[in-house]
């Protein structure tokens, strides 16, 4: 996997919305935790439009996908972060000049809709960073910004992640090494049939969801399996199905730890669940392409390279 160039304070950084728009306040707060660590910024300028036809996507197809490609042609930006998720990124990909992108390989960083690209650039054979969006980088504990910085700012690998508190369990055990995959599972699974289509062949699969019910991630599971991405996995880490419980009956028949064990049981590869990244508060940053260790046993994951040189 081709890894991006770090970045260091002085340097440009290029923040564009491929999905929904970004609160412009809280965009603001994010670009100024940025801006104290020492870096510029670009901003895209669709950042926080809406399109004409509706209010969830930021500015048409065409704007959006005109800001990617800017980010990557301009030899100004070192790095291209994401100021929000919500919809629309893979409405861009017949949009994108991927001569242009493939060309200019820079640190990428968002998650949730970002899934999208994340799945499309592996294509690329590139690392990208699964993690906090512009428009949160505020909300983020010392901890989990210092965790932030070493990432995308040292090619160290970052070791063992840390996850003191969090309620991660063993699914089924075993030990094994790989390169991390995945993202948003709904994302994932609406690749399938797409020359974007998700490549687990060898590579330790995370994936997360929000505010869906445990039938949709079962419904997504399944797409994935019917393609035959999952068998090619080696392994598993399962974040939360946050907000899940709101679709169900309470007391709620359906849970997502029985989701886990029955499915990722059936398919007998080292898997854990309650892993903390995504969309909860501080999550941990996956980037996704870096060789780690998952030991579910231990219930354990530790990076084994950097993300970036």
């Amino acid at each position: 996997m081709r890894k991006p160039d770090r970045i260091q304070p002085g340097d440009t950084i290029g923040i564009v919305t491929p999905a929904s728009p970004s609160p412009k306040e809280e965009l603001d707060k994010g670009v100024a935790v940025i801006e104290a660590r020492g870096y510029r910024v670009k901003l895209a300028t669709n950042l926080c439009a809406k399109a004409s036809h509706c209010d969830y996507l930021a500015g048409s197809d065409r704007e959006r996908a005109e800001d990617l490609n800017a980010m990557f042609g301009d030899p100004e930006i070192k790095a291209v972060f994401c100021g929000r998720g919500g919809y629309g990124s893979m409405r861009l990909f017949d949009l994108l000049d991927w001569s242009l992108i493939e060309a200019n390989a820079k640190l990428f960083v968002g998650y949730s809709d970002i899934t999208s690209l994340h799945t499309a650039f592996s294509r690329l054979g590139w690392v990208t960073l699964h993690a906090t969006m512009v428009s949160s980088l505020w909300r983020l504990s010392d901890d989990a910004l210092s965790r932030f910085w070493h990432l995308v700012e040292s090619p160290d690998a970052l070791g063992q992640l840390q996850t003191e508190g969090a309620n991660i369990e063993t699914v089924v055990p075993g030990s094994v090494e790989g390169e991390l995959a995945g993202g948003n599972l709904c994302l994932l699974a609406q690749a399938c049939g797409s020359r974007f289509a998700p490549d687990f062949r060898g590579k330790i699969v995370a994936i997360e969801d929000t505010n869906d019910a445990v039938y949709h991630a079962d419904r997504d599971l399944t797409q994935l399996l019917n393609a035959g991405h999952l068998q090619d996995a080696e392994g598993f880490i399962i974040g939360n199905l946050s907000g899940w419980e709101k679709h169900e009956a309470d007391p709620p028949i359906n849970t997502p730890s029985a989701l886990w064990s029955e499915f990722f049981g059936r398919l007998g590869r080292p898997c854990i669940s309650g892993f903390p990244f995504g969309h909860i508060p501080n999550p941990l940053m996956l980037p996704l392409g870096v060789r780690a260790r998952l030991d579910a046993e231990r219930r354990t994951v530790e990076l084994l390279e950097g993300a970036v040189v």
